[in-house]
Order: C-alpha cells, then sequence, then structure tokens
C-alpha cells in the first residue's frame, strides 16, 4: 500500500499562526493541499501569508475558534473558499499557569481554546469529511505530553489537554465505519512562543535538545495524514531528547 498522496487535499489548519501551525502550512503547501489557516492573532496569519505567498492555494481567516460564533463563521469560509474538507489539523491553544493565578476569565479561556475549540472545529469537520472519498479523511488533534508529566502550574491545561485526548481515542471508535481516521499528536516541549523565552533562548535550548523544533511535530503530523487507507496512526507521541518531566 502506498501513502495517500495530499495534492488537491482540502485541509484546515487552526492555530495556524504559533510554530507548529506555521510549520505544518509550510509542509501541507509543499505536498501540493489547498489550505485554510486560520487563527485569532490577525498579524499571526499576515506573517504567514506573507511567508507562504501563494494566495492561490493558502486562504487565511482571521477567527477565535474558542467561541461558537467564530468556528461558525470559519466553516463557512471552509466551504467558500474549499468547497468542502478532507482533513483538520487542530493546533489552536494557549498556555497555562497555576489554578489560583488565572482571572475567572482566563482558566475558562484555557479550557475554550485548547479543548472546545477542537470539539466544536472536529463536530463540523466530520460533517464536511463524510462528504469526501472514503478512507482519505482524517482529523489530526494536537495533544501534549504534559497530561503524562503532570507539572506544577499545569493543572488547567492538562485538564484540557487531557480532553483532548480522552476525546480522540473515543471519537476514533465512532468514526470507524465511515473510514475517517482520528490521530492525537502528543509533543514534548515545543520550541514556540508558548514558551516563555526570547526567540534566542528558545534556539539554544532547542540546540541543546530542550525543546523539538516546530518543523518535527508537522513531520509527524504529515506522518499521520499520510497513512494509507485502512492504517490509523492512532497516538503519536514525540519529545526532545532532554524532555523535562516535573
Amino acid at each position: 500500500m502506498g501513502s495517500i498522496s495530499l495534492s488537491e487535499k482540502r485541509v484546515l489548519v487552526t492555530g495556524a499562526g504559533g510554530g507548529v501551525g506555521r510549520a505544518i502550512a509550510t509542509r501541507l503547501l509543499g505536498e501540493g493541499a489547498r489550505l485554510m489557516l486560520t487563527d485569532r492573532d490577525a498579524a499571526a496569519l499576515e506573517r504567514l501569508a506573507a511567508e507562504l505567498n501563494d494566495t492561490q492555494r493558502a486562504a487565511t481567516f482571521t477567527a477565535d475558534v474558542s467561541s461558537a460564533a467564530g468556528v461558525d463563521a470559519l466553516f463557512g469560509a471552509v466551504d467558500s473558499r474549499l468547497g468542502g474538507l478532507d482533513i483538520l489539523v487542530a493546533c489552536a491553544g494557549v498556555g497555562s499557569e497555576p489554578l489560583m493565578a488565572f482571572t475567572d476569565d482566563s482558566w475558562r479561556d484555557v479550557i475554550e481554546s485548547n479543548l472546545l475549540s477542537y470539539v466544536a472545529c472536529t463536530r463540523k469537520a466530520i460533517e464536511r469529511i463524510r462528504q469526501a472519498p472514503r478512507g482519505t479523511g482524517s482529523i489530526i488533534l494536537l495533544g501534549s505530553i504534559s497530561v503524562h508529566i503532570k507539572a506544577v502550574g499545569e493543572s488547567v491545561y492538562n485538564a484540557a489537554k487531557g480532553g483532548v485526548a480522552s476525546f480522540a481515542e473515543t471519537l476514533r471508535k465512532e468514526l470507524i465505519r465511515d473510514e475517517i481516521r482520528v490521530t492525537l499528536i502528543e509533543p514534548g516541549a515545543i520550541g514556540s512562543a508558548m514558551q516563555p523565552f526570547d526567540d534566542a533562548e528558545r534556539a539554544r535550548r532547542i540546540a541543546s535538545q530542550q525543546l523539538l523544533p516546530p518543523a518535527e511535530v508537522a513531520e509527524a503530523i504529515l506522518f499521520a495524514a499520510t497513512r494509507p487507507r485502512g492504517v490509523d496512526c492512532v497516538t503519536l507521541r514525540i519529545e526532545p531528547m532532554d524532555q523535562k518531566i516535573a
């Protein structure tokens, strides 16, 4: 069995303005996919569009997918620009801090951005992927190794990412008859803007194998998306060699 080609596949990437989102958008475009890229950070999307420099194959749409209105508007844009969907790559998310350091609004934003947006976008995506050729559609959700480490200061974040993990692994069973693959990617610490370091320190930690390059996480996503029909990459854990464990 050969790998699935991504040429002309219609792909939605949420959180596209972040490090992993940018990296996977670049790889997907190189594979010939047609993209809808979304983020609530309009400036980050503008920078990404300039980097990709292909408005015909890579459309951008600013939306806050933590809200129902934002999800509805986004999928209206998916329908009008892509005419359907083959693959969802959900990378949207925000970082965390200890529970008692949050305001009521900020801890809710972590849950809504890191969990509820995944459920909402996945539900809309499934409706569209069911219309695509059978055996080629995928839902790829970015979880986190943090749910296994349970580090101090990440209680709310882990509640959200733990929900994503259970959601993905259970949803996979619900979609077997549809031949829609569901993959949970669980990266370790990533050298992205979610880390509390400047660019130079992130680069140093990537070089010392303490942080994953975002491009490596993108490669894991690409691997899952291109498995042959009938092959489901259920959970893929990837981490830097010197991953923090507490």
